[in-house]
């Protein structure tokens, strides 16, 4: 860090675009001179212009788009018919007549979509490796959940969102990670929000080893007061301070920093650890620009035909009124407001009055501005939605409609995933910060992508994965992940607590029917006891008579019962 300078750290590649200049202008040779291969390679260097990102804005916003420049489409310039250059009074004798200028949003409709098509669903996390010992899986998977948790509550996935849109609109974004008095948190950087952003990155690793942001404080009326700098390496935060909107500023010798990245005229403000183990910061550039780069000519050039056919409707579209007659037969009286003309009084039958029809545009005209629509949603991998004249379609059917913007979506998921894997990495740490877990979750071998959104029949899908599950080749585990829109966090550990929950539920209802079963066939044998000992006495030995046999004196039955007695009706009552 001391060794770099002020100059060094506030720098950056800028962004190109590829000009067509020495295009196949290398010469020639002939087979007759010699070997082809003995040939040299000329040297073709190629000729870029350049881009910054300010050009990207004036591209996504339609208020700044080309289109309105007067430079590049002049107004047209008329003669003044009435100028006399004698009478000052008549004006001068050319004035500039506006054109129509039409402006389309192409730009924010391509972005919307691409950032939709990957931000739609959830990032998908699930453990990279497995165990053999069931308790060791289950604290990783306890840990994971704990790490889902903390990622939805600090709103991870709308940060990612932010990213993935600034990615689109201005080709990079950065997300860094803070811990604020014990908090974790992520705050996303772009240039759409005034942020500058300088990467460094180790010559031979390739990883990033300083990172740099610069953005101004405004006053109200837009002016630049406080430049501010701030810097990450690998333990600690840095922030400067630049009173760029003050003609004299005075500083305190103490602040000022003097060897320490070169900074002159810069007032180191604050200087603290960032606490995490390595530079907390994500990073992601697109060399190639903003998402329609590859259709901004198109778009230019759409607005440029469209603006030529508003401008010929204005001259030609509407009808022409004409009268025929002598002047003097004809009289014509319109309204006082608005000119138009309201009774047409003619004294001869020759005289006539009507309108021509304006002329419409012709057919090579109108082929010209819709196919140039249909290329530059084609061009750019956007769909635009189908007209669907039946109820829901199969989902094969679904993803080859939308199949430009699924197979863009997954090529963007491809290079966004150096982004997210260092995004995951800032995420476990201050999550396992946070829950005083830093080891175990920082440990976790987790493995995090992009799932690309497309719509899709759910119904179809649902079945689909109840089906695996149904045939054993895939697990319920596997299937409540994977279910659409319906999982939540542990989702597969509520499944197994309510089926652990019914299994008790069960086996309780078991001992109780066990027990009444039990307590019935109790009852049940001292009845018969009762009945066989003559309804009293000791069960076991029937009181000194065999038992079984009941005693048939006078004032029993044949059963032992006596008169006004009968034990089989209380056992009946009672069983």
């Amino acid at each position: 860090m001391e060794n770099l300078n002020f100059r060094e750290i506030l720098v950056k590649k800028p962004f190109y675009e590829l000009k067509p200049d020495g295009y196949m202008s290398h010469g020639t040779f002939s087979d007759k001179v010699g070997d082809r291969s003995m040939q040299n390679m000329p040297y073709d260097p190629c000729v870029w212009r350049v881009k910054t990102q300010s050009d990207f804005l004036r591209e996504y916003f339609t208020s700044g788009h080309r289109i309105w420049d007067k430079n590049a489409y002049p107004d047209i310039i008329k003669e003044n018919p009435d100028w006399d250059p004698k009478d000052p009074s008549t004006g001068n004798h050319y004035y500039l007549q506006p054109i129509t200028r039409c402006a389309f949003a192409f730009q924010q409709v391509i972005a919307t979509k691409h950032t939709l098509h990957l931000t739609g669903n959830d990032i998908q996390f699930e453990l990279a490796d497995s165990t053999d010992e069931l308790e060791e899986e289950e604290e990783s998977q306890k840990n994971l959940n704990v790490f889902k948790k903390g990622w939805l509550m600090h709103n991870m996935e709308i940060a990612f969102f932010e990213a993935v849109s600034s990615y689109m609109i201005v080709a990079e974004t950065a997300a860094v990670g803070y811990i604020d008095k014990g908090k974790f948190g992520v705050k996303v950087l772009s240039f759409k929000n005034g942020d500058y952003l300088y990467p460094h990155y180790d010559s031979i690793t390739g990883e990033l080893s300083v990172f740099a942001r610069k953005y101004y404080d405004l006053d109200e009326d837009g002016n630049a007061q406080i430049e501010w700098v701030e810097v990450w390496d690998d333990t600690y935060y840095y922030r400067f301070r630049n009173d760029v909107g003050k003609k004299s500023v005075t500083k305190k010798a103490a602040n000022l920093i003097k060897g320490l990245f070169g900074m002159n005229g810069y007032a180191l403000a604050e200087k603290k650890e960032h606490h995490f183990n390595s530079i907390p910061v994500a990073y992601i550039r697109n060399d190639e620009g903003p998402c329609w780069s590859n259709v901004q000519k198109n778009i230019e050039d759409y607005e440029e035909a469209f603006s030529y056919l508003c401008e010929n409707n204005k001259a030609y579209a509407f009808p022409v009124f004409y009268v025929k007659g002598d002047g003097e037969e004809i009289t014509i009286s319109g309204d006082d407001m608005t000119g138009a003309a309201k009774v047409i009084a003619m004294n001869s039958k020759d005289n006539d009055a009507g309108f021509l029809n304006g002329t419409d545009a012709s057919e090579a005209f109108a082929t010209q501005l819709n196919k140039s629509y249909d290329l530059i949603y084609e061009l750019s991998f956007t769909v635009k939605p189908p007209e669907l004249k039946s109820g829901d379609l199969p989902g094969v059917a679904i993803k080859l409609l939308y199949s430009p913007a699924l197979e863009v979506a997954m090529n963007d998921s491809q290079k966004l995933q150096p982004f997210l894997d260092k995004l995951v990495e800032i995420a476990k740490f201050g999550i396992g910060h946070e829950n005083n877990a830093t080891a175990s979750i920082v440990g976790l071998d987790i493995n995090a992508w992009i799932e690309p959104y497309t719509h899709q029949n759910k119904t179809e899908l649902l079945t689909n994965l109840a089906t695996a599950v149904q045939n054993g080749f895939l697990s319920k585990q596997t299937a409540s992940e994977r279910c659409p829109d319906f999982p939540k966090n542990a989702e597969w550990e509520r499944i197994l607590r309510e089926k652990k929950e019914e299994d008790q539920q069960d086996l309780l209802m078991d001992i109780q029917r066990a027990d009444n079963e039990t307590e019935n066939a109790i009852e049940e044998q001292e009845a018969t006891a009762r009945i066989q000992n003559g309804g009293n006495g000791n069960v076991r030995t029937g009181n000194g008579r065999k038992a079984g046999r009941p005693s048939e004196g006078k004032n029993t039955d044949k059963w032992g019962n006596k008169p006004q007695e009968n034990n089989w009706k209380k056992y009946n009552q009672t069983h």
